[in-house]
């Protein structure tokens, strides 16, 4: 492949300074080869606001798999790269029936980041199969494929498609390869948790909708069934996010609703009780489509405060119960302006579909309060809103 000449030197310098960072949670993977961690050769296709590039992935079916990507920066905007100094940088995974997003990316440009939207299903821009890409039959992705040949599985593909653009993204000029980021939505939202537990080099991750857990208890148990035992037993052991989240020391945002239509609440929970350094956004009626995913405002704040030091989101710490009232201690470097109190009394026997009310709650200092919800509630927590209209909330309580 061609790549630009003059950054040959440069992106070797970058791949040896953070190479080991990179291998002590990689290694022992099976993600440890020796081309993973390499900077990708790349070429560039298209050159506007955002570049369309195609970066060189693992071998696939013995050949180099080309994953096309956009690239966006402040300098990519103004048509002068130059321009770009000392940026953070962020990591685009996208769901099910996705590609590599350019809006997506030019979202974050414009927030003055550099951004990398990859595609993790063989297609170039339009959504049009590249040659020697990976492989779709009928059009449909294989989430759950296994084969003998490991580099023919989808999903051993797409994590290391992101690997690879990671590992490209802090060679680009004018990015801090110390400040980086990973957010995905639905599928890459599992695919965000698993590598908050692979790929130590980013700074924070924040998944939307995505979890592990995955055959216990969510949409993607359907297909997981569709395998033997053994081959369903080999892909959970493989990639389900349960097995490497539990090993990530950076702080995660959770961001679902309460009735997302794919990643239920039981196994949600499970998933963000394995990191230490947790974050939740619930939103009762929050849509699951990628577009809906990245409009909240709470990720780029999330991020941003760790990234470029300003504020956090409020912080719902210590969830109890107090004689009629349920309360939570708050943390918040801005002002609150709102607390409500969501519970569920619904017995429908699928959590998607229950029904969940919201009730307002008291703010106390630093402390929530309200009402012990009603006999009969299944599940309740409790959430904040601040002065910036970002919201986070305490964990799900589950009721016997």
């Amino acid at each position: 492949m061609v790549y630009f000449p003059f950054m040959h030197f440069y992106r070797l310098l970058i791949a040896l300074v953070f190479a080991l960072p990179a291998q002590a949670q990689i290694r022992g993977t099976i993600w440890d080869i020796e081309n993973i961690y390499k900077v990708p050769a790349y070429k560039t296709l298209s050159a506007d606001s955002a570049l369309g590039i195609v970066y060189e992935g693992l071998s696939y079916k013995g050949h180099a798999q080309p994953v096309f990507a956009y690239y966006a920066s402040p300098g990519t905007i103004a048509g002068n790269r130059s321009l770009d100094h000392d940026l953070p940088a962020v990591v685009l995974v996208h769901g099910g029936g996705g590609t590599a997003f350019r809006e997506w990316a030019l979202m974050w440009a414009r927030k003055g980041y550099a951004a990398i939207a990859m595609d993790l299903r063989g297609n170039g821009p339009g959504k049009k199969h590249m040659d020697n890409g990976f492989e779709e039959p009928g059009g449909e992705t294989p989430y759950f494929t296994i084969t003998p040949a490991l580099d023919e599985q989808w999903m051993f593909q797409a994590v290391a498609d992101v690997i690879l653009a990671h590992n490209l993204l802090r060679s680009m000029p004018g990015v801090d390869g110390s400040r980086t980021a990973i957010t995905g939505i639905s599928w890459g939202g599992i695919i965000t948790c698993l590598m908050a537990g692979v790929d130590d080099r980013y700074r924070v991750a924040v998944p939307v909708y995505g979890c592990g857990f995955l055959l216990e208890n969510s949409s993607m148990r359907k297909g997981l069934l569709l395998l033997d035992s053994a081959q369903r037993q080999t892909w959970v052991q493989q990639y389900d996010p349960s097995r490497y989240i539990g090993k990530t020391r950076m702080p995660v945002l959770f961001v679902n609703g309460t009735n997302d239509g794919h990643f239920y609440l039981d196994s949600y929970a499970k998933t963000y009780g394995l990191v230490k350094d947790h974050y939740l956004s619930i939103k009762p009626g929050l849509k699951h489509s990628h577009h809906a995913g990245w409009a909240n405002d709470e990720i780029f704040a999330f991020i941003n405060s760790y990234l470029a030091h300003t504020p956090s989101l409020p912080r719902v710490q210590v969830t109890f119960r107090y004689k009629n009232d349920v309360r939570a201690r708050v943390s918040s470097a801005v002002p609150l302006t709102a607390a409500f109190l969501h519970y569920t009394t619904d017995t429908a026997t699928a959590l998607k579909d229950k029904v969940w009310q919201s009730v307002k709650a008291d703010l106390r200092g630093r402390e929530v309060r309200a009402t012990l919800p009603p006999v009969g509630t299944k599940m309740w927590f409790l959430s904040v809103t601040d002065e910036r209209g970002l919201q986070s909330s305490g964990e799900i309580q589950f009721v016997q």
